[in-house]
């Protein structure tokens, strides 16, 4: 090997050394200038200050130091704040007596966490009066009144119009005419009445005014998700309604979504609880029942060989008596597939000497199928007669004065839900289409002005 070969590879393995060096050495570099500067970023402390301004609400102002970015404020009951402005105060209401634990938590621009905490006690626990009136977007005639009163009362009632009603958390009030309305609400705590007073603006008179009837209960389904717990339960399971269906009813989406204004029950072909269909079932038991009046909704139906879509009612004391010693009123009721598909059924079950009496009559409309669009479909119920109709036109009748309908004087509550097969509209074949759907638009329950409501 000569000169200049040996200082070639000499020259080669020294560069080597440094290009291994240089990285090493800068990443300890790196490390030892992060330190430093943890080391030496400005100092910050979190602090703050709170004065009682009444015996239930507390005013806090922020009293930290030094260099900071944003602040976080847990105040002990829930509440949660954060916030980039470090002059901003809150005043916090605590309702009821006890201690609560409440801190500042401050971060700085290196992502540094400090937490200075302080307890606040509170000694009374706060009685005010309070309620909310929310008007119906869907229906701006109705007024859902909630109580918001904030402590221990003996009792309650409700005044706006000629009308007290006791004791309902929630009221909805219904106003015919357009004009501005006083409410009042009336608490009463140790036998001394509190009350406070407000005032709604109606800016409609009631295009669905029903003479002589007021709307006592309904759903718009103007929300998104599922309906709403406090008007509806959702059944589950393969019971198949003692009828031979071949569905399984879910809670899922899938089958049972509110959205865009409407309520979409929907029937799947998938195995599923030991059963190869699914669909919804939703009632409003224990939740909201009545006795006479009018029931209407509206509808637009599936089709398809072996669908059953139903909107109907069960008498309130079925888990006492059972069926059909409740009565049944179906409202209507099709039996899906080729012929069938254009047909409502009104029918009425009620029990004689222990077995099932039943009378149903039938429409045709004149042309299309009940998918095609939306129908109103209605009952009107009295202590004389009981009449169902589509879009208005009447097509059964049937006279519940007998003594062996006393069924049908009684409260019921109302069932939405859709079917697969069954003894009445047989197994779906191969003409049948997956999925299928019912859609609701809404239901409404109308009783005289007179009549008493649940």
């Amino acid at each position: 090997m000569n000169n200049r070969t040996m200082v070639r590879k000499n020259l080669a393995n020294t560069l080597k050394g440094i290009s291994i060096l240089i990285p090493i050495t800068f990443f300890f570099f790196l490390i030892a200038f992060t330190a430093c500067d943890k080391d030496n970023e400005p100092a910050f402390n979190p602090d703050f200050s709170f004065n009682h301004i009444s015996d239930n609400y507390v005013e806090f102002i922020n009293e930290s130091t030094g260099e900071y970015y944003s602040l976080t404020w847990d105040f002990g009951n829930g509440q949660e704040e954060t916030t980039t402005d470090k002059t901003q105060s809150f005043i916090i209401l605590y309702p009821t007596a006890g201690d609560f634990e409440v801190s500042l938590s401050a971060l700085n621009y290196s992502g540094t966490v400090k937490t200075a905490t302080k307890t606040i006690s509170i000694t009374n626990t706060l009685f005010a009066v309070d309620f909310t009136a929310e008007i119906s977007i869907s229906n701006p005639n109705y007024v859902t009144l909630t109580n918001t009163t904030i402590g221990d009362y003996d009792s309650f009632k409700w005044l706006y119009l000629n009308k007290v009603v006791e004791d309902q958390m929630q009221e909805i009030a219904y106003f015919r005419l357009a004009g501005s309305y006083d409410i009042e609400l009336v608490v009463t705590k140790d036998g001394t009445d509190h009350t406070v007073n407000k005032t709604v603006t109606i800016l409609q008179d009631d295009p669905n005014y029903v003479q002589g009837m007021e709307l006592v209960w309904f759903d718009e389904f103007d929300y998104t998700g599922q309906p709403e717990s406090s008007k509806w339960n959702i059944e589950t399971g393969g019971f198949g309604g003692g009828n031979g269906e071949l569905q399984y009813y879910t809670n899922s989406q899938d089958n049972l979504k509110v959205e865009n204004g409407v309520l979409t029950i929907t029937a799947r072909k998938e195995q599923i609880g030991g059963k190869d269909y699914s669909s919804a079932r939703i009632t409003t038991q224990n939740k909201f029942d009545f006795k006479y009046g009018k029931i209407e909704a509206r509808i637009k139906m599936p089709y398809s060989q072996g669908m059953w879509p139903a909107f109907w009612m069960l008498g309130s004391n079925l888990s006492t008596v059972g069926w059909p010693e409740c009565g049944e009123i179906d409202i209507v009721e099709m039996v899906g597939g080729p012929g069938k598909d254009n047909t409502a059924v009104a029918t009425l079950h009620w029990d004689n000497n222990g077995s099932n009496a039943a009378y149903g009559e039938s429409y045709t409309i004149p042309s299309g199928i009940l998918a095609d669009d939306y129908h109103i479909f209605s009952v009107e119920w009295d202590e004389q007669k009981i009449k169902a109709f589509i879009a208005g036109t009447q097509y059964f009748v049937i006279d519940i004065t007998d003594p062996g309908l006393s069924e049908f004087h009684n409260n019921f509550f109302i069932i939405l839900n859709l079917a697969v097969g069954g003894d009445w509209p047989g197994s779906p074949d191969g003409t049948t289409v997956f999925p299928q759907t019912m859609e609701v638009d809404y239901v409404r329950v109308y009783q005289k002005d007179d009549s008493s409501k649940k």
